[in-house]
This record gives C-alpha cells, structure tokens and sequence, in this order.
C-alpha cells in the first residue's frame, strides 16, 4: 500500500514573499489589492498563500508586522554609528530619503504610513503594531540618544525624549511626502531641512 503524504513542504522563503506582498501592498493599498495580483505578485498560487499566510487580511497583518520589525531595524542601525547627534540625525534622515525612494522612478513611501495607517480605522490589530512600533521606536531612540549623544543633547538644550519623539515625528512627515512621489532627489533635499529642525 503506498504511503499518503501528510502535505507538500512550502517551497519558498517566508521573508522574499513577504517583501513582495509588501511592495504589492504599497503599490495599491490594502482595499484595491487583489488576492490575486498579491499570490501573482509574491510567485504563488492563491490556494498557496491562503495556506500559508490565511486571508488577505491576516496576510496584510503578518505583512505590516514584519515591516515594522525591518523599519524599527533600520532607523535604530541608522541613528546609532555617528560621532555627534547632528550627523546621526542626518545620516538617519538621508537614509530614510533613499529607503523611501527609488532612482528614477517617483517614490512609493512607507508601508506604515502610505497603506497601514489608513486601515487603522478598520482593523484594530493594524492600529496595535503602528502604535506599538512607534512607542518602542521612541524609546530606543531616546536610548540611543542617552548613551551615545547625551552631551550634544544638552548642547541644545533638549532631552534625550524630546529628541526621540521629534525624530519619529519628522520621519513620518517624510514618509508622508515619500508617498506624494517626490523623486529621490526632492525627498533628499526635503530629508536635510527636517534634520535640520533637530540642531
């Protein structure tokens, strides 16, 4: 009698689907993306990802999770290697400038801010990870800003929390002119007179 099998083994990489379900996301919104353009999208079958990931709302939750985790990442390793606060916050905001953009086309923006911080207002979950992502956000800026750049702090006469908030603040802004579709350039210009609202 032959053996059954139990179930295929998935054959692809959670994080390069993911990526592209993001970019899919980003591309259209979460209303106007199709469960069908998101699998094309990501390489899959639709009964794939359903198995994989569940409906396009538990996907677009794994996909908003994920991002924040990769942008809480990159904003921290950004901020965290200069030798003053001034060059951190500008090494930050050009960074943000570049991952927000792209080299010639018009930029596409922040996954957060461009398609998750609409849905808020429907999904709960949505509006739990963008709330917790910017408070743990803050406060590893502000961690970073104490151990590293507490002198230039008092230099300009601000706390290390004051600081932190300013800059998440600012980096939302620039995500929300990313998602106008500025070229790189203008968000790099744009990117070095927010840094500058720190000194």
């Amino acid at each position: 009698m032959a053996n059954k099998m139990v179930g295929r083994p998935r054959k692809f990489d959670d994080a390069d689907v993911l990526h592209r379900a993001a970019q899919a996301f980003l591309q259209d919104g979460f209303e106007a993306a199709s469960y069908e353009h998101i699998a094309a999208a990501m390489g899959l079958s639709k009964p794939s990802l359903y198995n994989a990931f569940g409906n396009k709302t538990a996907l677009f939750e794994r996909v908003v999770s994920e991002y924040a985790d990769q942008a809480h990442k990159f904003i921290v390793a950004s901020f965290s290697n200069a030798k003053s606060l001034d060059q951190a916050v500008e090494d930050l905001f050009q960074g943000a400038a570049q991952f927000y953009s792209r080299p010639e086309d018009p930029s596409i923006g922040c996954l957060l801010i461009g398609t998750a911080l609409p849905a808020t207002s429907q999904y709960a979950n949505i509006r739990d990870t963008l709330t917790s992502f910017t408070l743990s956000l803050e406060t590893s800026l502000e961690e970073v800003v104490s151990s590293r750049y507490e002198r230039d702090a008092k230099k300009i006469g601000k706390s290390p929390t004051e600081i932190a908030t300013h800059i998440s603040s600012l980096i939302f802004a620039l995500a929300v002119r990313a998602r106008m579709g500025l070229s790189r350039e203008q968000l790099s210009d744009i990117a070095k007179k927010l840094a500058a609202l720190i000194h």
